[in-house]
């Protein structure tokens, strides 16, 4: 709600933190997360109170959904898919019969409501939205392909995805993403020396007094590692199941990712505002 406490129907939540719904998150952080100044973390948005997280700075990147699932597909061809094409596995998701146990063509009992911890199969269900839910009571059917909640979910993601971010990425621009981060997260600077000169230079144009133009790094430090961002899960060209996408795999991906189109929107909509925004912060109109 509101006051960041979890709507949650307890009778049908897996959420770890459930038996603990009485006490205060920070009871709950046994590790003192709660206390880190900065720490990298991805999970689902439903899950940061467990952590006592509401409160903090919050990134994310988009990527558009029928990009997303072909990389899935591809990353997770043989320990998911079991080369299988695409559009059979989708065919499957879609009418509750996939499994990655035993073999293709094996006699599955439906079940249109599929675990979260099924990653093989949601992964295909729009699974980016799934991830900014923050009520455990809508994560919870967010992965029934019957989609029995589907206006809730896309409402309550976009809305989500709108006011609990500080900064959203785009994939399909993934440089201008890392860019804009770190004008926005400054610590995260490629190199924090250049990005202390830049700030200096920037208070000063606008007429501001500048007292630590270091910006709290130690005197004399130089940092000479830097912070880079690498691609550390580049795909793979498939060897085997589907090599190219068609229509009518794609056609699939989007009735599958239905609230993952809408989100996606939302994020190329806030993505340029964010660019606006720092367009006229780096030419000192903002």
């Amino acid at each position: 709600d509101a006051q960041g406490q979890p709507q949650v129907d307890t009778q049908f939540s897996f959420d770890p933190a459930d038996e603990a719904l009485d006490f205060h998150t920070d009871d709950l952080n046994v590790c003192k997360t709660s206390e880190a100044n900065v720490m990298s973390y991805c999970a689902s948005l439903h899950a940061v109170r467990t952590f006592g997280w509401k409160g903090v700075d919050k990134i994310t990147v988009i990527r558009n959904p029928v990009d997303r699932a072909w990389s899935m597909y591809r990353f997770s061809l043989n320990r998911c898919y079991k080369c299988e094409e695409m559009k059979d596995v989708l065919r499957r998701v879609e009418n509750g019969t996939f499994t990655r146990v035993g073999k293709v063509g094996d006699s599955v009992s439906q079940n249109f409501a599929y675990s979260p911890n099924d990653s093989c199969a949601v992964q295909m269900i729009g699974h980016q939205a799934t991830n900014l839910l923050s009520s455990v009571e809508l994560y919870n059917v967010a992965n029934d392909v019957r989609f029995p909640r589907e206006k809730e979910i896309v409402e309550e993601a976009v809305r989500n995805l709108r006011e609990e971010f500080t900064w959203i990425g785009i994939t399909d621009r993934i440089q201008e993403s890392v860019d804009g981060m770190r004008t926005v997260f400054p610590f995260l600077a490629e190199n924090l020396n250049e990005a202390a000169d830049t700030l200096k230079n920037a208070f000063s144009k606008s007429g501001e007094q500048i007292d630590n133009g270091r910006f709290s790094l130690p005197d004399g430090y130089n940092d000479d590692k830097g912070c880079p961002f690498e691609h550390r899960n580049a795909g793979m060209d498939p060897l085997c199941g589907t090599k190219e996408l068609d229509e009518e795999t794609i056609t699939l991906i989007k009735k599958l990712n239905n609230r993952d189109m809408a989100v996606y929107k939302a994020a190329v909509e806030r993505f340029e505002l964010q660019l606006e925004v720092l367009s006229e912060y780096r030419t000192g109109s903002l």
